[in-house]
């Protein structure tokens, strides 16, 4: 029968009747001190070393030192940290609460950097939090920014005319508020607070947690930013003048606004960064990260999309769809490949019905950006070719307008086109930037090179233990 008492040389009782041998005492060569001797016929007890051998153990060498387990003569005894090596598999040490994080485990796609830290759940809870407060900190900025024009709009309606129509006094809100430089401004950098919000929320996992917020290298890539901006620019500089061209909304007339088209060149690259971080960054990388429990995933994706239904319910459907694919997706499409598409669809949808657009097929459109993003930031591993991007298809539509001195928020749509026929030329540019990216930037690093011991914050099964040898 096997105790959980540490193994002892002998018996103490025994050894505490037997007085101590006198220091200046010589023995013969080769003879020891009877009291260190154990009975006639006994075997040292199970886990120590045979008398005048080294003990097992690591860094005992015996000679000089105790046997494994004990500390020295006349010191406290403590049971060792690990189990006893003979009749027993070595188990690992408990992981404690508050091990640094290790980043990351090798292979991994971007959206599953977090998987060494499945279950770091208050960890988990602490990055939610610092995101949730950076996107309201960012909101408090918009806010900031926007009510001048706000305070402006209001003090110049007549309050004795014939009240006007919600729609149109919220079209007229969005032209006078949302169309001016501090306004944009204000729009774009509530988004923009992402960046930090994201890099910070990831630092709760620990250590050089953060950089894995942009890639999968651990840094943000401006060789992959430059390399995708020469593919990605020319096609959509085509795209959208030809979806502009083809509006019939869009009076041409030189009549810039200097002071929107700075804001725009300024605050738009933050802005789509921004929400790159968010829909295709921090969202993606906690559903992703604790894929064991299939069911994170639609928690992750339900917060998200009650304050887009709350705030957006004219897109409900899209809303709840995105919830639909966060929790279906685990459960149909594995693997590295399948984790980017139904968190693509996911986040995309959410993406789409996030804008709100009056058109369905503008909707969808959004939606198809948002999924195409998801594909490149696999594809390449990073944020930097999704961000190019976003960034190519806001600045391409906003600079144009604010060139005729009008605002890309002045009509009801933020896109180009809201037919059938401009979500077919957007899905056709949004292919050829996809398959360029993805063909000419083979070199981009697309899965993690692993650092050393991030296996061991992921639990692993535990051997069977074996019986222990007792001899007689």
């Amino acid at each position: 029968m096997v105790t959980d008492q540490s193994a002892q040389p002998w018996d103490h009782s025994q050894q505490a009747q037997q007085p101590r041998p006198s220091s200046n005492r010589r023995m013969p060569h080769g003879q020891q001190p009877a009291e260190t001797q154990p009975p006639c016929g006994r075997q040292p007890p199970y886990g120590d070393a045979p008398v005048g051998s080294a003990a097992l153990g690591y860094g005992y060498s015996g000679e000089g030192q105790s046997p494994h387990g004990r500390a020295p003569y006349g010191q406290p005894q403590y049971r060792d940290a690990f189990p006893r090596q003979l009749g027993f598999a070595m188990h690992p040490p408990k992981k404690p609460a508050l091990l640094a994080a290790t980043l990351p485990m090798a292979g991994k796609s971007f959206a599953l950097v977090l998987q060494p830290l499945e279950q770091r759940v208050g960890r988990w809870f602490l990055a939610w939090a610092i995101a949730i407060g950076f996107f309201f900190g960012g909101q408090i900025i918009s806010l900031a920014l926007l009510m001048p024009g706000m305070v402006a709009f209001f003090l110049q309606l007549d309050p004795t005319a014939a009240p006007t129509d919600e729609a149109e006094l919220t079209a007229d809100l969005l032209a006078e508020v949302i169309g001016s430089p501090l306004g944009m401004a204000g729009v774009n950098m509530a988004w923009a607070a992402m960046i930090p919000g994201v890099i910070v929320a990831l630092a709760a996992f620990g250590k050089g947690a953060a950089g894995y917020a942009s890639s999968v290298v651990g840094r943000w890539r401006w060789g992959a930013v430059g390399r995708s901006a020469l593919l990605i620019l020319p096609i959509f500089a085509i795209y959208i003048g030809v979806s502009l061209w083809m509006d019939p909304s869009v009076e041409w007339q030189w009549d810039p606004n200097w002071g929107l088209v700075a804001v725009v060149l300024l605050t738009t690259p933050l802005q789509a960064t921004g929400e790159e971080f968010t829909f295709r960054g921090l969202l993606p990388q906690l559903m992703g990260g604790w894929l064991r429990h299939r069911y994170v995933p639609a928690l992750v994706m339900l917060l998200p999309v009650l304050t887009v239904i709350v705030l957006q319910p004219a897109t409900w459907y899209l809303s709840l769809l995105a919830l639909v694919a966060a929790a279906v997706g685990p459960w149909v499409l594995r693997g590295p490949l399948g984790n980017a598409v139904w968190t693509g669809l996911a986040t995309g949808l959410l993406f789409g019905a996030m804008h709100t657009h009056p058109s369905i097929a503008a909707t969808l459109q959004l939606s198809l950006v948002g999924f195409t993003c998801s594909m490149l930031t696999y594809r390449t591993g990073g944020l930097e070719a999704a961000s190019v991007l976003h960034t190519a298809n806001n600045v391409f539509i906003m600079v144009p307008l604010a060139l005729t001195g009008v605002s890309a928020f002045s009509s009801a749509q933020p896109v180009a086109g809201e037919d059938w026929l401009s979500f077919g030329i957007t899905a056709l540019a949004l292919g050829l930037a996809y398959l360029a990216v993805h063909f000419a930037m083979r070199g981009a690093q697309r899965f993690t090179t692993g650092a050393p011991a991030a296996d061991l914050l992921v639990s692993q099964p535990r051997p069977p233990m074996a019986a222990p040898v007792v001899t007689r």
